[in-house]
């Protein structure tokens, strides 16, 4: 799991993460003006979508703790959509830490 101090704010933490891929040659889109827009995902719209050559799509979701402790649920189905393609999650921490989830632990386990 990466942590990595940065400026705390929703949209810094995508910025951040759009700007690391795009230094390591993704094609980035981020919902962000400027950046383009990330494909829908299901119903859902991601933070960040990148594409690298060979047709790998890494999708990356960015949540605060509030927003992450309000509705895990959300996540979850999230990362269900995501599957087929390498999606990484990351919640800001109160501090603006940024850290990454492992989205299998999002996965409801069957009694």
């Amino acid at each position: 799991m990466s942590k990595k101090k940065i400026a705390g704010s929703h949209d810094e933490c995508v910025l951040a993460i759009a700007e690391e891929l795009k230094k390591d040659r993704w094609e980035v889109k981020a919902n962000l003006p400027g950046w383009g827009t990330p494909s829908k995902v299901g119903a859902l719209g991601p933070d960040v979508e990148a594409k690298k050559k060979g047709c790998l799509t890494r999708i990356c979701e960015v949540a605060t703790e509030e927003m992450f402790q309000g509705d895990k649920d959300r996540y979850a189905e999230f990362k269900n959509y995501c599957d087929e393609y390498d999606f990484h999650f990351y919640v800001i921490g109160k501090d603006g830490k940024r850290e990454q989830i492992d989205p299998e632990s999002l996965v409801k386990k069957k009694p």
